[in-house]
């Protein structure tokens, strides 16, 4: 499974979130997900892959490109 797919699984799992969602999804304005949404998915991303992102890095993340970018560069 592609990271991007991995990613978009674990945003379904850990919200109700009922819309579609692609690489260009914006959590914030698209999703209305939450702060504690949010944190709820980077800690199951974090489970996951076994790593621990940065706090600065979690600040930034608004799509799920952004998300599989900083995985790729830094994570895995």
């Amino acid at each position: 499974m592609e990271i991007a797919d991995k990613i978009i699984s674990i945003i379904r799992e850990n919200t109700e979130c009922k819309l579609e969602i692609d690489r260009d999804t914006n959590f914030i304005n698209e999703l209305k997900i939450d702060s504690f949404g949010r944190l709820m998915i980077i800690y199951a991303i974090e489970d996951e892959y076994s790593i621990e992102i940065d706090e600065n890095d979690i600040e930034n993340f608004k799509t799920v490109n952004q998300i599989v970018a900083a995985l790729e560069l830094k994570y895995i």
